[in-house]
This record gives structure tokens, C-alpha cells and sequence, in this order.
């Protein structure tokens, strides 16, 4: 079971959503997600940046560079994933 807390991020179209993992009734863990909502032929359709431990989407992008520099040399498929990762979340938030 889970919780949402939205977390609003302000200067952008895009909000932070806080998830509340509880097990047997006690908080397990939080993780965030950067969330676009929009609407598509009369639905609402989100697109979703899972940010993990990272609570905004500024703190995530700085710790993904260190990380995609550390991961280049060994192991850079996961360097290459978390680079895509860092592109879609720059695209959502329209920031370079």
C-alpha cells in the first residue's frame, strides 16, 4: 500500500510526487517522481520521471552527472540508461 503527498515544482509544468511505501501498516520508504500531466484526446495521460531517493528534480539531475561520469568506465550500459533518464526528466522541465 501506498500514500501520495504532491509536492508542486515551482517555475515548471510539473509537480513532485512523494510515495509512502507502507508494509504491515508501518512506513517502509519514500521514493519521488517528477509527474507531467496532460490531456490527450479528452483523457488525462501522465508522463512520469522516477527521481528515487531524490525529492527534487534539481538534486537529481546534479547527482545524475556525477553518477554518469563515475559509470562510464565501469559500467557504461547503466551510464547510457541513466543518461536517458536525465534527458527525459531536462525535457519535462524545460531546463538544460
Amino acid at each position: 500500500m501506498c500514500s501520495i503527498k504532491y509536492k508542486y515544482y515551482t517555475g515548471a509544468t510539473i509537480y513532485i510526487r512523494a510515495v509512502n511505501i507502507e508494509r504491515d501498516g508501518e512506513q517502509y520508504g519514500t521514493y519521488y517522481q517528477a509527474v507531467c500531466s496532460y490531456r490527450e484526446q479528452g483523457k488525462v495521460k501522465q508522463e512520469v520521471v522516477h527521481l528515487g531517493q531524490h525529492n527534487t528534480a534539481d538534486e537529481a539531475r546534479t547527482a545524475w552527472q556525477r553518477e554518469i561520469g563515475e559509470l562510464q568506465t565501469t559500467r557504461p550500459k547503466r551510464a547510457r540508461k541513466l543518461q536517458r533518464k536525465l534527458e527525459r526528466l531536462q525535457e519535462l522541465t524545460n531546463t538544460d
